[in-house]
């Protein structure tokens, strides 16, 4: 039988620790909550791998060690209402729950939007909900939000997204690294009244896939 606590154990000390994972909310909420619950069978052994998964021709979940490091760099202070895109099977937006005041998960693909819903009953979360919606629109309906995260690569950013802002706001996204390598830099933009501040931070190994929404924010 698979050990996956330990796994998660190992994930933690092998992985977060040495590439300098250190907020104590985010280490706490990966050691505590069960990725393997929110998995299909064919991807458990997988669950607690520093591999990104491909869900579909075009789409990949990130590993736990990348989603974490983007979430370090938001820094929650727990008072966030938070618009996560790309909500898949729920898990990175469970632990996203724990962190801020309220998430907003948004899942454009139906059946992931409802094995999502399914994932977290029993769980006993309030401050989470999961909707099906475009992911290139965001979800304006609900918003403004303080800080947006986008885990789907095949979208980037667009005006309309970024007005889903509050001032001061900033939004978290991937970006090609260069025109010969399909891997990702990590990218924020900081919104400030009308200004907007693009930068960015980090290469991040999660391929980079091709994109479908034409409408992106340009600077310059």
């Amino acid at each position: 039988m698979t050990n996956f606590a330990h796994m998660r154990k190992n994930m933690i000390l092998g992985q977060f620790l040495p590439e300098s994972i250190k907020d104590k909310k985010i280490l706490k909420a990966y050691e505590t909550i069960s990725r393997e619950k929110f998995l299909p069978d064919q991807f458990k052994p997988m669950a607690y791998s520093d591999l990104n998964i491909k869900i579909t021709q075009s789409r990949y979940i990130p590993s736990p060690l990348n989603a974490a490091k983007i979430f370090q760099e938001a820094s929650f202070s727990g008072k966030e209402v938070v618009l996560l895109i790309g909500a898949n099977y729920g898990y990175e937006a469970v632990i996203l729950s724990s962190m801020v005041d309220t998430i907003i998960a948004i899942e454009e693909d139906i059946k992931l939007t409802s094995l999502a819903n399914n994932n977290i009953r029993g769980l006993n979360i309030e401050n989470l909900v999961f909707l099906n919606s475009k992911h290139s629109n965001g979800y304006k309906k609900l918003g403004l939000y303080d800080i947006i995260i986008c885990l789907d690569l095949r979208y980037l950013v667009s005006e309309e997204l970024i007005n889903q802002l509050v001032d001061k706001g900033k939004v978290f996204f991937c970006e090609q690294h260069n025109n010969e390598v399909k891997e990702s830099k990590l990218c924020v933009i900081h919104k400030s009244k009308k200004n907007y501040i693009k930068q960015t931070l980090f290469d991040i190994n999660i391929p980079f896939v091709d994109t479908v929404n034409n409408n992106y924010f340009k600077f310059g």
